[in-house]
């Protein structure tokens, strides 16, 4: 089944949806039989319409990538205010990494940290993690792969984006559910941020997953994933 994507507006919704099975296919117009209409008899002969082309491959829309204007940047300089309340730091331990402040939400905790990423469990078997990791892709290539390698282990999926820029940084939001059998599976709802620095480019992914129909997903996952704080490195 191929993926379809529905674009509404100017509030920029794509949604794509795909199964690891289905059936159809493409209609053969060249077997459709001719219209007749009676008084007077007229025939309309079947149309059939042939492209040398390849048929293109699917792509998330480009919500939320903002044009880069790079410029040197000042040790320890914040790029993005922190949000109030609790809060947790997160960094790559790679050389260069901007180190983010994430809010933190009523009803979660800090469950892991290391140099990896930062895990948190949340209210109903909700659970979040957040990365920074360096990236050589720029913004909209590395927000494919991303979702992409998101999707790639579950035969049933469903993908729908809306932009999630930050400070001038382009920036994603995936949400959608993630299964290998009907009526079974995960939602999750992700934002992917492109961060530029002195030492190259960040790719952050702050994803939030529960099972599928779990109560309050929606506002924790929007609570979790909203605008945090940016620092250059020191």
């Amino acid at each position: 089944m191929k993926p379809v994507a529905m674009g509404a507006g100017a509030g920029a919704l794509a949604i794509a949806v795909s199964a690891g099975c289905g059936a159809g296919g493409p209609v053969d117009r060249s077997a459709v039989p001719s219209t007749t209409v009676a008084a007077p008899v007229t025939t309309i002969p079947a149309a059939t319409t042939t492209s040398s082309r390849p048929a293109p491959k699917f792509a998330l829309p480009a919500y939320g990538v903002e044009p880069t204007a790079t410029r040197v940047l000042a040790a320890g300089e914040v790029t993005c205010p922190s949000p109030d309340g609790r809060t947790v730091t997160v960094r790559s331990a790679a050389p260069g990494s901007p180190t983010l402040t994430v809010g933190v939400p009523e009803g979660f905790t800090e469950a892991m940290s290391d140099a990896e990423a930062v895990r948190l469990t949340g209210p109903a078997g909700i659970s979040a993690e957040i990365t920074v990791r360096p990236t050589t892709r720029d913004a909209q290539d590395a927000f494919d792969q991303y979702s992409d390698d998101r999707i790639a282990r579950f035969s049933i999926h469903s993908v729908s984006v809306l932009p999630g820029d930050l400070c001038g940084y382009s920036g994603q939001k995936l949400m959608g559910i993630l299964a290998d059998r009907p009526g079974e599976g995960t939602q999750y709802a992700d934002r992917t941020v492109h961060i530029w620095t002195n030492s190259g480019d960040f790719l952050v992914a702050e994803r939030v997953e529960a099972p599928s129909g779990t109560p309050g997903f929606d506002q924790a996952s929007s609570a979790m994933l909203a605008d945090f704080g940016i620092t250059m490195p020191g």
